[in-house]
């Protein structure tokens, strides 16, 4: 006798996923056939299958099958039992057959199709005890009774509600091993299977796997192939030989054109034969185990404004600071910084580079001719500085000519209004920027004025005799924060951290506090230096850069264009992602295999399964490293941060268990199946600890690979076999 695997015997309580195209085009089939046949089997069996499927169909069959359902009450006699053909006298297996199929097809009927069909069950039911014989049915009442009229008409009673224990039940149940058996055996077998799952009669093991052995090792035909099938996987929770005679039967389908599928299959000698009954079985027993992935779509909330953020760029490779202006350093600054964390588009970038290089130079003249910090050339050096596009050299003569350009009594600002905290800002963080340590007297120098002048935000400084600051703004203020942080205390700058607090409204920062705009620009500025202080606006400050976003208030503006990309770039949006899409994925693109676990034999193996059941192409990879494209990686528990490709599904691993959703199972006992997302793909992580390499090799070559569905999968080893828990 056959066994399933050589130690272990696998049981997975799971319902699995097969072709679509072949569930829909058997539907096509069958549909098209019931019309042009006046045998209640075939209608019958068609109307069962068709509704066994209709759920998994992305059109609706419902129409179809409410007219198949018309046909086949139209088709009783007033005997209430139905024959062979429309209008021919009624017999026991042919009126089981229509009870069967209307009793299935009742939840997809309309109230007042309902009631007919109900009435017509009714009857049917009436019409086969009636015809019960001594411990058993035969073909027509008063005939003497044999195995296929018993085996239908105990079907039928089980389907609509009879159970095993009853009089007239057990009487034939307890008679049928000595009736004799006009059908071939395996028919006989299928049907008994059937007969008793749908009585609640226990069906014993050494008969399913007598089923298996027939089905593995048997000659049998299509359609005995397609009903024992069935039979079995509506009695018995599905292993990884179910997934096997699932992949077998289907690759007995026949594809004539593209919409439409069947098995060409007969009974010889059997009484259900032909085209219409294997393909009718076969459907059943792969849309038993078939689960349409649900429909879903997305749409990421944190998507960057990158093309209002291109078509805002000036021919000359500058940016304005609105659109149509001329370019402008800062706006340049923001707007490179932000391509280059959209998708880096090398000539856009490198036009920018270009006019940020001659502006430099220009800048460079102004402050060599005039002294003082100004905003261009301070952004014209920072976007330089962030390319890397300056010498060793050029950097020395780039700090020289900041600290040559300070006032007369040092620091930064203009001959009239004398030092500025901007202009003094601007200055030390360009000097740190370019390497000046800390410690270094000019910066040491400006830190101590710049806390000396205000003790709540700065602003518009006064010097000569007044020396006074004036009307505190919250971009000065926000400029010199930034240049502090980290070369002055907490404690130092605890008021100007209270003011710039004290100058949010609402929802964000403004540059002149009451005005109803609020700058991105400096929301974002403020929510990062106030998060080092411990007040966290991150939420607030996302959701307004969504909404200016959303409602086009940003959309000419680059400066706030640009930091809205970047500060949504923070925000990775991974998509939700199941076992379905991976599943889609693998009929449509290219993976690459990171093995971290298995043996080269396995992986050889595991691949060539793949290409034989799938359209993707499939090669072995050279590292570890997961990209932005498709894998399937075979690692342990702790090789890769899962939630950086699935942020949304619970994965936690300890010495003892692993936790997958809200499934905690010891690790030791464990492979999970997770799917996860790229940028550009997905990933299947198949994870356990050392000692499952032939389970693992058995996922792929059993076919179980191409029923994976739910959120992930665990499968655990429980005393000598395998249970399969669906997370979602």
């Amino acid at each position: 006798m056959r066994k399933a695997l050589a130690l272990i015997v696998i049981v997975l309580i799971l319902a699995p996923v097969v072709s679509a195209g072949t569930i829909d085009g058997s539907v096509r089939f069958l549909r098209d056939s019931a019309l042009g046949t006046s045998r209640t089997q075939e209608l019958s069996l068609s109307i069962m299958a068709i509704t066994s499927a209709a759920d998994d169909l992305l059109w609706s069959v419902r129409p179809d099958l409410s007219n198949l359902v018309y046909r086949l009450i139209g088709y009783q006699n007033p005997d209430g039992g139905w024959g062979y053909f429309f209008n021919e006298p009624s017999n026991v297996i042919d009126t089981a057959y229509a009870v069967i199929a209307l009793q299935r097809a009742l939840p997809m009927m309309g109230e007042i199709q309902k009631d007919a069909a109900r009435e017509s069950i009714g009857r049917g039911v009436s019409y086969i005890l009636s015809a019960k014989g001594n411990g058993g049915w035969g073909y027509v009442p008063e005939t003497p009774s044999s195995c296929y009229p018993t085996l239908m008409a105990l079907w039928a009673l089980g389907e609509t509600g009879h159970t095993y224990d009853e009089g007239t039940v057990l009487n034939a149940l307890q008679n049928l091993d000595d009736l004799p058996c006009e059908i071939p055996e395996y028919e006989a077998l299928g049907l008994k299977i059937m007969a008793y799952h749908s009585l609640g009669y226990p069906v014993n093991e050494s008969i399913i796997e007598k089923v298996k052995d027939i089905l593995f090792e048997g000659n049998v035909t299509v359609g005995e192939r397609a009903l024992l099938t069935y039979a079995l996987v509506l009695t018995r929770p599905f292993d990884f030989d179910t997934y096997r005679l699932l992949t077998k039967l289907e690759s007995h389908s026949q594809v004539e054109t593209q919409d439409v599928a069947y098995w060409p299959g007969a009974w010889i000698g059997g009484a259900t034969r032909g085209i219409t009954a294997a393909t009718a079985f076969a459907l059943m027993a792969l849309s038993t185990t078939y689960e349409r992935a649900p429909h879903r779509e997305f749409e990421n909330p944190y998507y960057m404004p990158c093309d209002d953020l291109t078509m805002l760029q000036n021919p000359d490779g500058g940016w304005g600071v609105v659109f149509g202006a001329p370019s402008n350093e800062k706006a340049t600054y923001y707007a490179v910084s932000a391509m280059s964390t959209c998708y880096p588009t090398a000539a856009n970038i490198e036009k920018a580079l270009n006019w940020t290089e001659k502006a430099f130079e220009v800048e460079t003249e102004k402050i060599r001719t005039r002294g003082g910090m100004t905003y261009e050339y301070f952004y014209a050096l920072e976007t330089l500085l962030r390319y890397g596009l300056l010498s060793e050299d050029e950097r020395k003569e780039a700090i020289n000519l900041i600290k040559g350009s300070q006032l007369r009594g040092g620091l930064w600002g203009h001959s009239f209004l004398g030092p500025q905290p901007y202009d003094t800002a601007l200055a030390v963080k360009a000097l740190l920027d370019l390497g000046v340590p800390p410690n270094d007297p000019t910066i040491q120098k400006a830190k101590e004025w710049l806390l000396e002048v205000s003790s709540g935000g700065w602003g518009l400084y006064l010097g000569g005799y007044v020396r006074k600051l004036m009307f505190p703004d919250t971009l000065t203020t926000i400029t010199v924060l930034e240049a502090l942080d980290g070369i002055a205390s907490p404690d130092e700058l605890k008021p100007h951290i209270q003011w710039l607090l004290s100058q949010r409204e609402d929802d964000g920062w403004s540059y002149s506090r009451g005005t109803p705009y609020r700058s991105l620009e400096l929301t974002v500025r403020a929510t990062d230096i106030l998060a080092e202080y411990g007040y966290n606006y991150t939420n607030e400050t996302l959701a307004l850069v969504m909404r200016y976003r959303d409602e086009g208030v940003i959309q000419e503006n680059t400066v706030d264009t640009s930091v809205a990309v970047l500060y949504l770039s923070r925000f990775q949006y991974v998509p939700s992602v199941t076992l379905y899409d991976v599943r889609y994925t693998l009929d449509t693109e290219s993976f690459e295999i990171v093995n971290l676990t298995l043996s080269n034999e396995s992986i050889a193996k595991i691949t060539a399964t793949l290409s034989n059941y799938f359209s993707g192409n499939f090669i072995e990879g050279a590292s570890a490293q997961i990209g932005e494209d498709n894998y399937i990686v075979f690692a342990g528990f702790e090789d890769y941060p899962l939630t950086q490709y699935n942020p949304y599904l619970t994965f936690r691993v300890t010495n003892e268990t692993v936790t997958v959703g809200n499934i905690t199972v010891p690790r030791r006992d464990a492979i999970v199946v997770i799917p996860g997302k790229t940028p550009n793909g997905v990933v299947l992580f198949v994870l356990s600890d050392p000692g499952h390499q032939d389970i693992i090799e058995q996922m792929f070559t059993t076919g179980f690979i191409r029923y994976i569905r739910g959120h992930a999968m665990v499968l655990l080893v429980e005393s000598n076999r395998i249970r399969l828990i669906t997370v979602g």
